[in-house]
């Protein structure tokens, strides 16, 4: 497994037979080209409509190469036949059974992906969030918002997850890292790769 993040929330994931696209909105690293489809087939998720995860130039790469697109039922999209639109608590089966998709909710719009394919198991939060804003905020409404967060992610707990994109914005200054610390106690997923800000394109180690 290859994964290179194209910028904020966005990530191609390469595995032996497919590419995963999650969220892409820019790409400043030239990093998802014309050749980047030629010889895999390609799924492309998109988690919720807000401008920083959605880039409807996403639907030029049908030009390209083999493209199915799983977006958030409240986006606005192109007329497509490969388009699958979905649903919190929905599921679906692709690549001949050998992908299989759950949608689970967001603290913000749209949805969250769980996506197993193969043996990879993979989790992108899309705006999924512990949006502790202290300063905005008074004390009930940022137990709810946290209380939210937490009911979505305990949906998760037990199952096996290699690898979860998990915000981590900086706006939320000392509570960037909130979510993440809830996801690794309760989730415990292999790895966790942070996302949701700025100047972070390129190749990720895990």
């Amino acid at each position: 497994m290859n994964i290179i993040c194209t910028g904020h929330s966005g990530f191609l994931v390469s595995l032996p037979e497919i590419h995963l696209i999650f969220d892409y909105y820019t790409d400043n690293a030239d990093i998802i080209v014309p050749e980047t489809f030629a010889n895999k087939k390609t799924y492309v998720f998109v988690s919720h409509g807000h401008h920083d995860h959605y880039n409807q130039a996403i639907f030029d790469w049908n030009a390209h190469g083999d493209i199915t697109y799983i977006l958030d039922s409240e986006c606005a999209a192109p007329i497509h036949s490969n388009i699958i639109k979905m649903r919190e608590g929905e599921g679906i089966s692709l690549h001949e059974g050998t992908i299989n998709v759950r949608a689970y909710g967001s603290t913000d719009e749209g949805l969250s992906f769980l996506v197993k394919a193969g043996d990879v198991t993979l989790f992108h939060a899309g705006d999924l969030n512990d949006w502790y804003w202290e300063d905005d905020f008074a004390p009930d409404r940022l137990r709810l918002a946290e209380d939210n967060y937490l009911r979505i992610i305990k949906q998760l707990e037990g199952t096996h997850i290699d690898v979860a994109f998990v915000p981590e914005d900086p706006r939320l200054g000392k509570h960037t890292s909130r979510a993440v610390d809830h996801f690794k106690a309760i989730v415990k997923p292999k790895h966790i790769i942070p996302m949701h800000f700025p100047g972070n394109e390129g190749a990720v180690s895990l």
